[in-house]
């Protein structure tokens, strides 16, 4: 028993480090805030469990109302 218990965290080890390895390559693009919350937004809704993203996704609005997909594109369109 204790075996797995090492397998399944030597696993998370190797998961967090690939996730940190993504984060620093998105880094590497120079991004702005406002593309990071669009990520954080954008990766909320590739979660399996509909309600965890639906709570994540109302959380990240919440916190950032100007991240509402719907004002970007009329922004847009009024600018355009």
């Amino acid at each position: 028993m204790e075996n797995l218990g090492k397998i399944q965290a030597d696993k998370y080890a190797e998961e967090n480090k690939i996730a940190r390895q993504i984060v620093s390559e998105i880094g590497n693009f120079g991004i702005s805030d406002r593309q990071r919350w669009l990520i954080m937004y954008y990766l909320s809704l590739e979660l399996e469990e509909v309600d965890k993203m639906q709570e994540i996704t109302s959380f990240l609005k919440e916190l950032n109302p100007n991240i509402n997909m719907t004002h970007i594109y009329e922004g847009n369109q009024k600018n355009g």
